[in-house]
């Protein structure tokens, strides 16, 4: 094989990682707006072999174009550049991402939705098996908070039914989505890779009650085999991702707070032979966040989460990641808002075999038309 089973691993990873299901919902009223954001990252992983240091500056893009009564349209796309250093060298890899095109549409008052999404094949392919495979390995490890993990795919699609309806003073709702992923190929001599489609069931409920909302969502998602030349080489597991969410507003200042639980199961590895593994450990995550508003069109907003990452069955063990930091917004008249904030990160992953620490800083730029 010219290519490594680690390397496909990596890209059905990260594709994991990001292709969450689609949550949809009409926001009556909202004006045409556009955010550009700038993100960057920085990670050192220090074990009893040396430093490895991974490096990430990323600019996402997001569009909202509202498209009549009902209906309305979203686009996203990102850049990012990265830098791995290990053992003394320097392994980078830089490029677009695909480009995600969503459409929704509700109908009988808000009660169904139906809701398309399009990935335009625009970003980088073709990496080579060399430095760019390892530094896509890094990016697709889970305990590192990175926000972008691929880069570009096949054209591939998306549809969801959903409906909600008031079951006293709760909204509740759910929904079935359709996910397919085309071929392409991604790296040197290769071949043709087709990422496994995927069906998300998802089920969930708000109850406000004066100002505090909670939340709780449910979503059980399924995956086809991912293929090389026509060939099973990997199957991501099912999954199920809970979470619940409580939020207060105040007259000037909001509170936030969410638990979320992600269970996996095995994997299964095709080549060489067939063997089921739990690549991914099941996944904890707690998160608080308060908004104050102060004079002038001034914010402040300092946040914590914790995750925990439970051990593997192919010889990783648990994880522990706490980040601390916080934000600071200002708004520039009525339809312009600019937000600077930074997170510092410090934890262990492999059951301490492995000191993490990283920093994230963030600024961005949203209008509104």
């Amino acid at each position: 094989m010219r290519y490594s089973i680690t390397g496909l691993i990596a890209i059905g990873l990260s594709t994991t990682l990001l292709y969450g299901p689609v949550q949809s919902q009409i926001i009556f009223d909202r004006p045409t707006s556009g955010e550009v954001r700038v993100v960057y990252s920085h990670w050192s992983l220090e074990d009893s072999s040396g430093t490895v240091k991974i490096d990430q500056l990323t600019i996402p893009f997001t569009g909202f174009v509202p498209l009549g009564d009902n209906m309305e349209a979203s686009v996203y796309v990102a850049n990012s550049s990265n830098t791995l250093e290990q053992s003394g060298a320097e392994k980078t890899l830089s490029g677009l991402g695909d480009a995600r095109l969503q459409f929704n549409r509700s109908f009988s008052n808000d009660r169904l939705l139906l809701s398309l999404g399009v990935n335009m094949p625009v970003g980088k392919k073709k990496l080579d098996a060399g430095e760019e495979m390892l530094v896509l390995q890094m990016l697709s490890q889970n305990f590192l908070n990175l926000p972008m993990r691929r880069f570009g795919e096949g054209f591939g699609f998306n549809v969801l039914v959903g409906g909600a309806e008031m079951v006293g003073p709760a909204r509740v709702g759910g929904g079935v989505m359709y996910q397919f992923n085309g071929k392409y190929d991604p790296y040197e001599a290769s071949g043709s890779y087709d990422p496994g489609d995927f069906v998300s069931i998802n089920a969930g409920a708000d109850w406000p009650s004066g100002a505090t909302t909670i939340s709780a969502d449910a979503i059980f998602t399924t995956y086809l085999s991912d293929k090389l030349e026509g060939e099973k080489v990997f199957k991501q597991s099912t999954q199920v991702d809970l979470r619940l969410n409580a939020a207060y507003q105040g007259q000037s200042y909001s509170i936030r707070g969410g638990l979320g639980y992600l269970l996996r199961g095995r994997n299964s590895l095709f080549l060489p032979g067939e063997e089921q593994l739990r690549i991914l450990g099941n996944e904890f995550l707690i998160n608080a966040g308060l908004t104050r508003h102060i004079a002038s069109g001034w914010s402040i907003t300092p946040s914590a989460e914790l995750k925990l990452i439970g051990e593997t069955e192919n010889g990783f063990g648990k994880c522990t990641v706490a980040g601390f930091g916080g934000a600071i917004g200002k708004s520039l008249g009525e339809r312009i808002t600019l937000n600077v904030g930074g997170k510092y990160f410090l934890g262990d992953a492999d059951d301490g075999a492995v000191d993490l620490t990283g920093f994230q800083v963030t600024g961005s730029l949203a209008a509104a038309f």
